[in-house]
């Protein structure tokens, strides 16, 4: 670019600015600009809102036979069941009200008449507005009409039946018929239909199904009854899954046939059996605002084979009910295995052996002490007394072996005394003197771990049992109002940050009382197994920080749960100090000095440590001959 062209184009620019500058309107100018915009803005807001208005009156003015029109070109045959005044058809047996509507033909609100909220109010699994249930109707002339816009008509209605009728002609009809079984959580329902030939694509095979429902909190503690909120399903002859109860927000699609799709709570379930199968089964939950009134929002879309042929049906099962375990285990009684049902999965128990511990041993147990104590607070301490009990015959060689190691911790002392250092030549010297000594003598360094790792299979089983079974919920004991959630004695509104997000704004006694508990168990056992080693002293607070954690993690669990580990840790300390009188340590100690002149063989896994003591002296025999 030369110089007059430089010139050229900065002249041009301070023309164009001069001309703006020149002839830019006056403050009186814009002003009235301004305001004639509003006006413009309103005469066309009132200008729309009397078109509106016309648009309505003309509507009104306009021949039934037109809006006829209108109406088929959008439902086609099913234009006549769009108009309709709803109507509420109410089923109930001692159980459970329902409440039907004739818009849609679907249940809009289910109240269990046995069971309250955490703060006494009837419990409703959903009501109006938060449930609903479409059977998109795909034509023969390629429309897409949804049931939930159309009316049905209540026919052969009786206290616990009603067959919805969605009327096509006089000769053609879909029916829902409902069906609620006396004095049981389930409903059936069957979708068939007559003379739908010309309703319906003479090739249809699968029919259209939509279900979902906005979970409503009914316990105390909104986070904590969150965490057992989720989707599950059931594969058709196989295992039962959900979707993840801690995520924010998941969904899946799957090309596999589903038996049955579940939305449940900690406590209560919506479950949707089909006698066939569900296939191109989308599901998707998301969370609600925590501490609102609902927890989780789900959904799910499937397809159930329905066709047009005469006589044709789909039949279904609702259930909406407790998850009371026995109960839903009865539902599989008579069926062969691949048909069950397999509900009593919708009650968490852990996996592999904590669920068998729960499934064969708790519940057995627990059912059979309800026949004959009320006492929720009595039955937990009775339970505890029988696991206890159970696993008393090995915890005593467990105790054995700790009075064995206590007796000969002056003689590890001694040990220790001879190999004086950090080094790690003294370090192995001591710790092979006290291996050969252990082995002389017929004791086990491990073996008083043994209590604890009894144990440790019930305490996990125990975790997964008590904030799941509905059997404690809203049972009293002491000074805890409700046994399946946390018995607070202080309580604050104000947000403590970190406290209140980790600990929780109470106090839960329970939890205090497990803590302290364990705190005492821990300093007495550790004080009596202890061995004399150095090594002991790296691990001595780990217990003590684990407790701690406890204490933040079980704040807002059940108090049922942190009552029986606070009766475990009193049982089992009041175990191990009457071992103290019922073990003989002048004779024990007399025994491990025989034992010494007596030849032993090497058990396999004390053959093995000493190999790996051989191997690392050797290895570091080689490391200061390279130095």
């Amino acid at each position: 670019m030369d110089k007059n062209t430089v010139i050229g184009l900065v002249l041009i620019g301070l023309v164009i600015f001069g001309f703006s500058w020149l002839n830019r309107p006056d403050p009186q100018e814009i002003e009235a600009q301004r305001k004639a915009a509003i006006e413009a803005a309103r005469q066309d807001s009132i200008a729309k809102a009397e078109a509106e208005l016309l648009a309505a009156r003309t509507q009104e003015a306009t021949p039934d036979s037109i809006k006829q029109a209108a109406g088929y070109n959008q439902y086609g045959l099913l234009a006549a069941a769009t108009a309709g005044a709803e109507e509420q058809v109410e089923l109930a047996n001692g159980k459970i009200a329902l409440k039907l509507s004739t818009k849609g033909g679907a249940i809009r609100e289910v109240l269990l008449r046995d069971y309250k909220t955490y703060d006494g109010k009837p419990l409703y699994l959903f009501r109006e507005g938060e449930s609903d249930f479409n059977l998109p109707l795909r034509t023969l002339d390629n429309r897409l009409v949804d049931t939930r816009d159309l009316y049905f008509s209540p026919i052969s209605r009786t206290d616990s039946s009603v067959v919805m009728r969605l009327a096509v002609d006089s000769a053609s009809y879909l029916d829902l018929a409902y069906v609620l079984l006396p004095d049981d959580y389930r409903l059936r329902m069957t979708v068939s239909g007559q003379n739908l030939q010309s309703l319906f694509p003479a090739n249809m095979t699968m029919q259209d199904l939509e279900w979902s429902q906005r979970i409503r909190r009914q316990e105390k503690s909104w986070k904590f009854e969150n965490q057992y909120t989720s989707i599950y399903y059931k594969y058709s002859g196989d295992e039962v899954d959900r979707l993840s109860d801690s995520k924010q927000e998941d969904k899946k699609t799957l090309e596999e046939p589903l038996h049955w799709v579940s939305f449940k709570d900690k406590y209560f379930a919506s479950v949707l059996v089909c006698d066939s199968y569900f296939e191109n089964n989308k599901l998707a939950q998301k969370t609600a605002a925590a501490g609102s009134d609902y927890l989780k929002n789900c959904t799910m879309s499937a397809t159930f084979p329905l066709d047009v042929r005469p006589g044709t049906k789909a039949g279904f099962t609702f259930f909406f009910g407790p998850l009371k375990y026995n109960m839903l285990r009865a539902y599989d009684k008579g069926m062969k295995a691949e048909d069950n049902l397999d509900l009593d999965h919708l009650v968490y128990l852990g996996a592999s052996i904590f669920r068998w511990i729960n499934r064969y041993m708790i519940i057995p147990a627990s059912t059979f002490l309800q026949q004959y104590f009320s006492n929720w607070g009595l039955i937990i301490l009775l339970l505890t007394l029988g696991i206890k009990l159970l696993i008393s015959p090995l915890a005593y060689k467990g105790y054995l072996s700790s009075a064995k190691m206590r007796l000969l911790r002056p003689q590890v002392q001694e040990i220790n005394a001879k190999y004086p250092g950090k080094d790690q030549e003294s370090m192995m010297k001591r710790q092979s003197a006290t291996m050969n000594l252990y082995r002389a003598a017929g004791a086990g360094p491990m073996s008083g771990c043994l209590p604890m790792l009894l144990q440790f299979p019930f305490l996990i089983a125990m975790y997964m049992y008590f904030p799941t079974t509905i059997d404690i919920r809203q049972q009293s004991f002491l000074w805890a109002e409700d046994l399946s959630s946390y018995d607070a004695v202080f309580s604050w509104t104000a947000d403590i940050p970190l406290l209140s997000q980790f600990y929780g704004n109470h106090v839960s006694l329970f939890c205090l009382l497990m803590s302290i508990s364990n705190i005492l168990y821990i300093r007495y056992t550790m004080n009596q197994s202890d061995t004399g080693q150095e090594g002991m002293a790296m691990l001595k607070w780990m217990p003590y920080i684990t407790t701690v954690m406890f204490l933040f993690f079980f704040n807002q669990n059940a108090s049922g749960l942190c009552y029986y580990y606070f009766l475990s840790s009193i049982i089992t300390v009041i175990q191990y100090m009457s071992s103290r009188f019922i073990i003989n340590e002048e004779k024990l100690m007399a025994k491990l000095e025989a034992n010494k002149t007596k030849p032993r063989k090497k058990s396999k896994w004390m053959a093995r440590l000493e190999e790996a003591q051989r191997q690392q002296e050797a290895m570091r025999r080689q490391q200061q001959k390279r130095k």
